[in-house]
């Protein structure tokens, strides 16, 4: 199964997203035994704005299912991405953290 996640970037250093997004691959892995994570990481240097979200969707495009970081509901872009997945029902995955 491939997967995508979205996660916010604005305001957040490479690091702090690296950070995160390894977190939920761990998870990710947790949960499924057979998963692809997507390379939906766009390091800011290289674009930003609406060209960096084209090219995360274009991404997006090949996922079997979605996963959103923490925080999702407040990026413009998350939200867009949330839309796509609703909208071409992408299955979005859910994981409950662990107590």
């Amino acid at each position: 199964m491939k997967v995508y996640i979205s996660q916010p970037y604005a305001f957040k250093s490479d690091e702090e997203i690296v950070k995160v997004r390894t977190n939920i691959i761990k998870q990710l892995h947790d949960y499924l035994k057979d998963v692809e994570v997507l390379d939906s990481v766009i390091q800011k240097e290289q674009t930003f704005g609406l060209k960096q979200l084209s090219q995360s969707i274009l991404v997006l495009s090949d996922a079997d299912a979605i996963i959103f970081a923490p925080g999702w509901e407040k990026s413009r872009g998350c939200r867009i991405e949330h839309t796509i997945a609703e909208e071409f029902h992408i299955p979005i995955i859910n994981l409950q953290k662990k107590d």
